[in-house]
């Protein structure tokens, strides 16, 4: 990084990644200005950045590039060839998709709309329709039989072991997608072995619930784990303690506004 950028804008770059990550740790007093201003920031320059990244790899080679070398094939005099290709027609669609901005030609962007619309559906019916039916229900047609064993295996289960597919994991997947499919079906009352199924089904529920919650909790605290050891591994003499300092600078910031701008209405 110092050789490609120098020490000044590594030193800068380090002294703004402290900032802005103890900006936003503010936001665990109270919602703040310092907080506001450098979520506004990140918002914009992500905004920046995906817009350029999208005219790079679509608008610029899939447009401009092919705009370009259209006038050049009418200069040479091969245009008959290039005005065969798609993306003259994608380019209309595209500037259509436009003409909203303008109130009396904004029905023009209803055609490229609609044919977007069509062909993304037509396109992603079959794969969703795989995905989350077909391939989830194949995902269920598992034996409940096995001939695997080994030392690692549970005694009173052959082949049941956590780390590989056996009949134990089979079995709990095949009961647990049978109950919970139960519990959710309301064409008939759930009464004696249904009802009993639906309870063990609400057990799978809050189970797979609870192991979803858990690891959302574990990921949001492994990325706090992240940011605090980023802080640790940059707060070096070398950089002049930037952790400390955009700390001090934070909290006096808050302070002050605190003290000076607060209004009691923002209590409520």
């Amino acid at each position: 990084m110092t050789g490609t950028y120098g020490p000044f804008m590594e030193t800068l770059g380090v002294w703004l990644v402290c900032f802005f990550t103890l900006a936003v740790f503010s936001f665990l007093y109270r919602d703040n200005p310092i907080y506001k201003a450098v979520e506004h920031i990140y918002v914009g320059v992500a905004a920046g950045y995906y817009f350029y990244q999208a005219f790079r790899g679509t608008i610029y080679p899939n447009f401009v590039l092919h705009i370009h070398r259209g006038f050049q094939a009418m200069a040479e005099g091969k245009m008959d060839g290039y005005l065969a290709q798609w993306r003259w027609g994608a380019a209309v669609l595209g500037l259509l998709l436009l003409s909203r901005l303008i109130p009396k030609l904004g029905w023009l962007s209803r055609w490229p709309m609609a044919l977007v619309v069509g062909s993304f559906a037509a396109l992603n019916l079959t794969g969703f329709a795989k995905a989350n039916f077909i391939d989830q229900v194949a995902g269920t047609m598992l034996p409940l039989a096995s001939a695997m064993s080994g030392p690692e295996a549970l005694p009173f289960w052959p082949g049941a072991k956590a780390a590989a597919p056996s009949i134990l994991n089979n079995a709990v997947l095949v009961v647990g997608v049978v109950t919970v499919l139960t519990y959710f079906f309301f064409s008939t009352r759930r009464a004696g072995l249904l009802g009993a199924m639906g309870n063990v089904g609400i057990w799978f529920v809050m189970i797979t619930f609870g192991a979803t919650y858990g690891s959302i909790v574990l990921a949001r605290i492994s990325l706090l784990i992240g940011r605090a050891t980023t802080l640790l591994d940059v707060n070096l003499p070398k950089y002049g303690y930037p952790a400390y300092f955009c700390a001090l600078l934070v909290v006096g910031c808050i302070l002050v506004w605190r003290l000076k701008f607060f209004k009691g209405e923002q209590e409520r």
